[in-house]
């Protein structure tokens, strides 16, 4: 199977234009999708993570698009009904598979990882990508997919693990090179070094099996 990874700069988007403005990081995963005259209708899960002031904030202005037809929150968990432009078509098709969440984080930088059982079907979607936005290829590879990370309903952080996982999230500790180090986050957390670790791992042992690319 060929598999591909992407980015893009999407703040002009509905999603990414709000997880800029509220900085929240936002995991979502598409379940289904249908074609309308102008617009693909997507049902799509996923959480948000964040402090909690930002996600309020977040959670109350995405209520309001008009292109989100139905939403449903769950403390940070969410299942929601919206609209995609006919463009998306390059993604919403047979020919694509979902094999990890798309992050749409603080930035408005939006990240998938999609396959297909022919590159050309991939090739296809980038330039659909292109169409509107400039975009990173991390990678176009062929390879086997072990299995395929789905979001499981509110992985059930501490508001600890929560803190510390949104803290390395939003310095770049996940970002390569390495942006921060453990010892400044708990600095920034104002715990311990041992303190800040253990809730980082707790919380990465709870999340890894829900977005750890397979």
């Amino acid at each position: 199977m060929w598999v591909a990874k992407l980015s893009f700069d999407g703040r002009d988007g509905i999603f990414g234009s709000r997880t800029f403005k509220h900085k929240v990081n936002l995991f979502g995963f598409p379940l289904s999708y249908s074609y309308g005259k102008s617009w693909i209708t997507v049902n799509a899960t996923g959480i948000i993570v964040s402090e909690e002031k930002n996600k309020r904030s977040f959670i109350r202005e995405i209520k309001k698009i008009s292109r989100i037809k139905k939403i449903e929150f769950n403390k940070d968990f969410f299942i929601m009904t919206y609209l995609e432009p006919g463009f998306a078509k390059g993604i919403y098709n047979q020919n694509i598979i979902h094999i990890a969440p798309v992050l749409i984080d603080e930035n408005g930088t939006e990240t998938l990882t999609v396959a297909s059982f022919e590159k050309k079907h991939l090739l296809k979607a980038i330039t659909a990508i292109k169409s509107r936005w400039k975009i990173k290829i991390h990678f176009i590879q062929q390879r086997k997919v072990k299995n395929i990370s789905i979001i499981h309903e509110n992985p059930k952080l501490t508001d600890k693990q929560k803190q510390a996982i949104n803290l390395a999230i939003k310095h770049g500790y996940y970002k390569y090179p390495r942006k921060i180090e453990l010892e400044k986050l708990a600095r920034l957390m104002k715990i311990s070094y041992s303190t800040y670790q253990a809730h980082l791992r707790k919380a990465e042992q709870k999340l890894i099996p829900f977005f750890f690319e397979k």
